[in-house]
């Protein structure tokens, strides 16, 4: 399935309105491992967590796990006689809604370690589904395989086909047909099976299994398995996956939040698992402090001062990226091999982020923001964020296009590598895509599709470039005030 923005705005509203029976809607860490003090909300029903090696990615989805009764504290956060002293202070706080216990409103939880005991009063009740990465481990390595190892083929054993909707699922995902996907369980235990395929006239076991394979078969029948308004948790969704089925397995928790009322937490290495997430859904972990917004895993070192170059700017997506950085080579050339721009999620996260870079006594050099031009006004002034030009900056770039698309048309041509192309039907298509458009993010898509499928990565760039060019008055002041804050 395909991810609109009419899907992302359905549940954000019902988060908004807390149209769940059961939703998790923020939690807070004291002491926890190194997070000392921090807020996580959930504002979006599917969130992904993202970070470093030892961030604390794990960390947000065991504590968030830790407010239901279903959990044992231990299988997220064990115990060790040895090292673990400083689990006497942790304590994490939860706002939950729970329909059975609140008929409206929300009710305050919390789990603490005391006297090296987890404490959990009236501990909240709903069904938790927990996929752990050892999901992608290769059969033969699992004990739970054994009793199917050997050449002497089993008897007393069951088949069960896949159920239709799951193999639906696990088809859309995998690209490819699982209707011929079997569970062989042994009569005398119901509880081991293994699973079975089918290429061409030949069976072959989940010992041969490709390593997304299995675990995609596994997570799609916990979920659906799954009761409505469960908490679901997966690690590192995209193990073993190609990241196209990570996009699409993405895609299908979007299905689930909406069928199921399900609230979904994954974490992740992976910027595919990131593309069709609002930036509200993203949390990025690093040393301790967790951020709101779709930052890169690069992003997050620039927060530590680990960056490639001297200075950063921070912008808002990719768009903002590929414009800024049109705009310095155009007219900051000069500077522009001592600045690296991280994209670092939407309006205000972005902002946050700047924050948290310059007030950073470790770090040397100061940053700076450059936001969108469609945002409201700072609720606190701040010299290093600077704005684009007024309006959103896919809508500023392509009307500039359409509105001197005769003059322009020599340039689109070159730059958007459609020679064959003639002028004037590239005028034609301009003013097509702006008269059949709705949404502004799809403009270059859909330029793209009529100039004969050119890539909407060079038809961006390539009209960014054009507007740079012939808009100096407006792009080239920005850039100096950007240079001159930089002591560039």
């Amino acid at each position: 399935m395909d991810v609109r923005q009419s899907d992302i705005d359905s549940l954000e509203e019902r988060v908004r309105k807390q149209s769940y029976s059961k939703y998790m809607l923020n939690l807070r860490m004291h002491n926890v491992r190194s997070f000392k003090n921090q807020l996580v909300t959930f504002d979006f029903p599917i969130a992904a967590i993202i970070g470093t090696n030892g961030g604390g990615k794990s960390t947000i989805l065991g504590a968030i796990a830790l407010a239901y009764k279903e959990t044992k504290p231990g299988n997220f956060f064990p115990k060790s006689n040895i090292g673990d002293n400083s689990m006497a202070d942790w304590r994490i706080d939860y706002e939950i809604i729970d329909r059975t216990v609140a008929k409206s409103g929300t009710f305050s939880r919390n789990a603490r370690f005391v006297s090296a005991k987890w404490r959990r009063e009236n501990v909240a009740e709903r069904d938790v589904v927990t996929i752990p990465i050892q999901r992608t481990v290769p059969a033969n390595e699992l004990a739970k395989f054994r009793q199917f190892i050997g050449i002497i083929q089993k008897t007393g054993v069951k088949k069960t086909p896949i159920n239709p909707k799951i193999a639906e699922h696990v088809s859309r995902i995998l690209g490819k047909d699982a209707s011929n996907y079997m569970r062989v369980s042994l009569k005398s235990d119901k509880n081991k099976s293994i699973l079975v395929g089918m290429k061409d006239a030949n069976d072959y076991s989940q010992f041969h299994f490709g390593a997304g394979e299995a675990s995609i078969i596994e997570m799609v029948s916990k979920i659906e398995e799954a009761d409505d308004n469960s908490l679901i948790l997966i690690e590192e969704i995209e193990n073993g996956l190609h990241p196209l089925a990570t996009r699409k397995m993405v895609e299908y928790l979007f299905d689930v939040a909406k069928r199921k009322k399900a609230q979904i937490l994954f974490t992740t290495h992976s910027e595919y698992a990131l593309d069709v997430l609002p930036a509200k859904a993203i949390w990025a972990c690093i040393d301790g402090s967790a951020y709101q917004g779709k930052l890169t895993i690069e992003s997050l070192r620039a927060l530590t001062g680990s960056v490639a170059k001297e200075h950063a700017i921070f912008v808002e997506d990719e768009f903002a990226k590929d414009l800024c950085e049109e705009m310095m080579r155009q007219y900051g050339i000069d500077a522009f091999d001592r600045i690296q721009v991280h994209k670092a999620g939407g309006y205000p996260y972005v902002v946050e982020v700047l924050n948290h870079h310059n007030n950073n006594p470790t770090i040397k050099h100061k940053a700076v923001a450059l936001i969108d031009g469609d945002n409201p006004p700072l609720t606190k002034a701040n010299e290093y964020v600077f704005e684009l030009p007024e309006g959103a900056p896919e809508s500023i770039i392509f009307g500039y296009i359409k509105d001197n698309a005769a003059e322009v048309a020599a340039l689109v041509q070159q730059r958007c590598q459609c020679p064959s192309i003639s002028q004037d039907k590239i005028v034609k298509c301009i003013n097509n895509v702006m008269i059949d458009t709705t949404d502004h993010h799809l403009y270059f898509s859909k330029l793209g599709e009529k100039l004969g499928f050119v890539s909407e990565l060079v038809v961006r760039r390539g009209l960014c470039s054009i507007y740079v060019q012939n808009n100096e008055d407006k792009i080239k002041p920005i850039i100096e005030s950007i240079k001159k804050k930089l002591s560039i």
